[in-house]
């Protein structure tokens, strides 16, 4: 399987490419230290073909209650238990585009799918890069924080733990009416069925930049097949800065060449 791989030298450049995490390709110009500009979330997918947006849908799902459940394939079980919003990368009459989806989940039926609610954006708080490694496999979106916090239902719901603690899980779907999931392959190590993926618990107070790498399920159309998902993170309070690559040199205990091949 494809796998992002840095191959630069030990230089200083480099060894700033990993800033606010062990990320595995320096970031784009602008984005600065932590992968994001302060206040926003930025997620690049990978997949191992040119991505087919006139058959399949590409979500990054994201879990904001606070619960610590991971969104799973398995939604008739858990009642679509984690699934707060997606960013969804998708085709329509061979238009690509993205957009940031909250996911209303409707109390009297829990085993129906979330409705889905697009949130408005602007170009500056919603950023979408159809080709952002320019081979046509990594996407990428940029979102600012406040976008995550749109509340479709009209009376507020508490959340079900500490807010600021995430989990996610990428997913890759038939295209399809938006109310629909039809499941090609997930971060678990069974793709579309169990074994489910765990998410770590994001801590979207602090500054990171992490790759996560899937299961070995191989679905038969290497479009489908999700390679990695990065997530970096730059909180609008205490935001990354230079001295993050000085913490994280200092603690991770890595050589420098090792250090650039995370």
């Amino acid at each position: 399987m494809l796998r992002r791989i840095g191959l630069i030298v030990g230089t200083l450049a480099a060894l700033l490419s990993v800033a606010c995490g062990r990320q595995v390709t320096p970031n784009p110009i602008g984005l600065g230290p932590g992968g994001s500009p302060p206040g926003f979330v930025t997620v690049f997918f990978n997949v191992e073909a040119a991505f087919n947006f006139s058959t399949y849908q590409y979500h990054a799902v994201f879990n904001t209650t606070g619960d610590g459940r991971t969104p799973s394939t398995d939604t008739f079980q858990t009642n679509w238990d984690g699934y707060s919003y997606t960013l969804v990368a998708l085709g329509t009459a061979g238009v690509s585009s993205a957009e940031a989806v909250a996911l209303y989940h409707n109390p009297q039926n829990e085993h129906q799918p979330p409705v889905w609610f697009p949130i408005h954006t602007t170009p500056q708080t919603f950023f979408f890069n159809l080709d952002a490694n320019g081979t046509g496999t990594e996407l990428s979106t940029r979102t600012a924080r406040q976008v995550l916090n749109y509340n479709p239902v009209p009376t507020p719901t508490p959340s079900a733990g500490p807010p600021h603690i995430w989990t996610f899980n990428a997913f890759v779907t038939q295209g399809n009416a938006s109310s629909q999931w039809t499941f090609v392959d997930s971060m678990g190590a069974g793709g579309p069925v169990d074994p489910q993926f765990v998410s770590p618990r994001l801590d979207m107070t602090t500054c990171f930049d992490n790759t996560y790498y899937p299961g070995p399920y191989m679905p038969t159309d290497p479009a489908s097949q999700i390679t990695s998902i990065e997530i970096a993170n730059n909180p609008s309070v205490n935001p990354c800065t230079g001295s993050d690559v000085k913490t994280l040199l200092e603690s991770d205990g890595l050589s420098p060449q090792t250090r650039i091949a995370k």
